[in-house]
């Protein structure tokens, strides 16, 4: 089985499932007085669902998360770019409007004379 084609949150599981378990099984071995080795595959197993179901929920709402972000991010771009677009918008209409009220003035100006 290839170790980088399974998901990360699983990568994760087994390699602290892994460690628990020698753990466990050098507790057992050493220290405990009466050790009940067929309670041991059942800690495991138990570990690798607790583990596992942790890290798939805590891996998915990191990737929401970070969607969530993105989405955020590409918004705020948008919002910029419309926001510039209406500020060149209001600067041709102002420049449009400036212009108008100088030739009326200007007309205003020569009918005066």
């Amino acid at each position: 089985m290839q170790w980088h084609k399974l998901p990360r949150w699983v990568r994760d599981t087994l390699s602290v499932v892994g460690a628990m378990s020698v753990l466990l099984i050098v507790y057992n071995g050493f220290f405990d007085k009466h050790p009940n080795w067929a309670l041991v595959p059942l800690q495991i197993v138990l570990a690798l669902v607790a583990v596992g179901a942790w890290s798939y929920f805590s891996y998915r709402s990191q990737a929401k998360r970070k969607l969530a972000e993105q989405a955020k991010a590409a918004a705020a771009k948008q919002r910029a770019v419309e926001q510039e677009q209406q500020r060149i918008a209001a600067e041709k209409q102002a420049a449009a409007t400036r212009e108008k009220n100088l030739e009326r003035n200007q007309a205003h100006q020569q009918r005066r004379r």
